[in-house]
């Protein structure tokens, strides 16, 4: 198998792929400053041990990191458990994209991994809404290269400011309500929050779409839109769309 690695604000998720680009398994964990490589190592061995992964299961493996100093406590899990040394996301590393920004070394690995997933799913002309802790717009122009992106807080982030900013809204489930105008407070915090990112991204790819002058092929991923891709129907729904891309990235190392 071969593994991918997504080291987010929030979640780290690693997807173990088989044959036929086949996901085997999923593993998530929360990436909280206080965890130690002890406990990541406890938990992740668990992990393996439940669903009978052996050392000798992983032959390669991809990390990709918003997270500068948790990247090296899963380096070492990787080691430790596989022993191989995982590759990371980063200049000098073959993606197969072009990066049309003013400064390409400061586009983050997370926006790279899911230009080079729609690139490989999609060919040109995407547009990839990523809803995680930021909700990230990625566009790839009609040659498929990567042409920019708009960066807004996530779900999670509209929650906690609600929540920590005001005296009366308490902690809510997120889920879509019934209507957009709320009868109670859960409704209206979840109508606000969620309908609110519906209309948003709605609104940013009308607007992406006219400013790069064409159609483009729309797609949904990050870890909190599962809550809204229902309601989003113009969107194709793709939950493993930046494994996808750190997978084909892998690939291309061995290439001369």
């Amino acid at each position: 198998m071969q593994l991918t690695v997504d080291i987010g604000n929030t979640m780290a998720k690693l997807v173990f792929f088989g044959e036929n680009e086949i996901v085997a398994y999923r593993y998530l964990i929360q990436t909280t400053i206080e965890r130690s490589y002890d406990e990541h190592a406890s938990s992740f061995l668990l992990f393996l041990r439940n669903n009978n992964i052996s050392s000798s299961s992983v032959t390669a493996a991809i990390v990709s990191s918003v997270v500068p100093h948790l990247t090296p406590i899963f380096l070492q899990l990787i080691k430790n458990c596989f022993g191989i040394e995982a590759k990371v996301l980063g200049p000098g590393l073959k993606t197969g994209l072009a990066i049309h920004a003013d400064n390409p070394k400061e586009v983050g690995a997370d926006l790279i991994g899911d230009a080079v997933g729609a690139k490989t799913r999609y060919g040109h002309s995407v547009l990839v809404a990523d809803m995680g802790t930021a909700n990230k717009m990625v566009v790839l122009d009609d040659k498929g290269d990567f042409i920019g992106c708009s960066i807004g807080p996530g779900l999670g982030l509209g929650l906690r400011a609600l929540v920590d900013f005001t005296a009366a809204l308490t902690d809510v489930s997120l889920q879509i309500p019934p209507k957009v105008i709320g009868k109670n407070t859960p409704d209206c915090m979840n109508s606000g929050l969620l309908y609110g990112a519906i209309c948003a991204i709605e609104g940013m790819a009308s607007k992406i779409e006219k400013e790069v002058g064409y159609p483009l092929k729309k797609v949904l991923t990050g870890g909190y839109s599962s809550y809204v891709k229902d309601a989003l129907p113009d969107f194709s729904y793709e939950p493993d769309l930046l494994a996808i891309g750190l997978l084909h990235i892998l690939r291309r190392q061995g290439e001369k």
